[in-house]
Parts: structure tokens; sequence; C-alpha cells
């Protein structure tokens, strides 16, 4: 599949983020160059994420009383988070990947996340794009 210009929005109004094909006039944050699978499959990360976030919220706020359930939901949200930029960061023009770096945000967001039964990851695309995200064409 051909690759091309994505611009993508994270906190992007009432959602977490977002993954747009045209440039137009709004504010983005990172540009990625992708097949439109991995569009999908960033865009369906999105989506799992607010899904997290929502639960989170729920959670913590209506039971209260089940504090295991509310952290696990924010562990599974700061590992969705973390996969987001992971895969934005794979998919990312030199400027962007110049950007993440110098956020540190990856690297931050890997010691909030110790690794256990409920983790993501990049190979978590690997079975909606086909294959490995490889670094071609950027």
């Amino acid at each position: 599949m051909e690759r091309k210009s994505y611009y993508v929005t994270i906190q992007g109004g009432t959602s977490n983020g977002e993954v747009r094909g045209v440039k137009g006039n709004s504010s983005y944050d990172f540009e990625i160059m992708a097949t439109e699978d991995e569009a999908s499959a960033l865009k369906e990360l999105f989506n799992e994420a607010d899904h997290s976030d929502k639960l989170g919220y729920m959670h913590a706020h209506f039971f209260s009383n089940v504090r295991d359930t509310a952290d696990k939901d924010h562990q599974q949200y700061d590992r969705l988070l973390c996969t987001v930029y992971e895969t934005i960061y794979e998919l990312g023009t030199a400027q962007t990947r110049s950007d993440i770096d110098e956020m540190e945000i990856i690297p931050r967001l890997k010691e909030e996340r110790p690794d256990s039964e409920y983790s993501t990851g990049p190979t978590m695309l690997q079975g909606k794009t086909g294959g490995q995200l490889n670094n071609d064409n950027r």
C-alpha cells in the first residue's frame, strides 16, 4: 500500500486524538507517513485510549471502593498512550521523531508503566497492518 501524509492531533476535542488525511486549516501536533491500514490502526488506538480513559473516570468516581479496578484502568490508559506515541514515532517524519525525542515522552511513559498481562505495544499493530511497521519512505 502507498504511504501518504496524515496529520495527528493529541487531545483533539472530546476524544484523545485525531488522525486526518488532509492538513486543512486546523492545527496538528505531528505528521506521519502511513498506509491507510496504519492510519486506521492508529485511529483505533485512540478509540481504545478514549474508552479506557472513560472507564477509568467512571470507576474512579462511581466505584471508588473498588480501587484496583480504577488503578488497572489508569495503567491500561497509560500503556495505550505510550503505544500511541510509539506508533506516531515509528510512522513519523524526521521532524515528528525529533519533536518526540525532544519531549522525552516515550521513556517517561515507559517508566510509569510496569509490564504486565495488560500490556500493549507496537506489535499490537502487526495483525492490523499485515506485518511490522517499517520506516521506509520517510
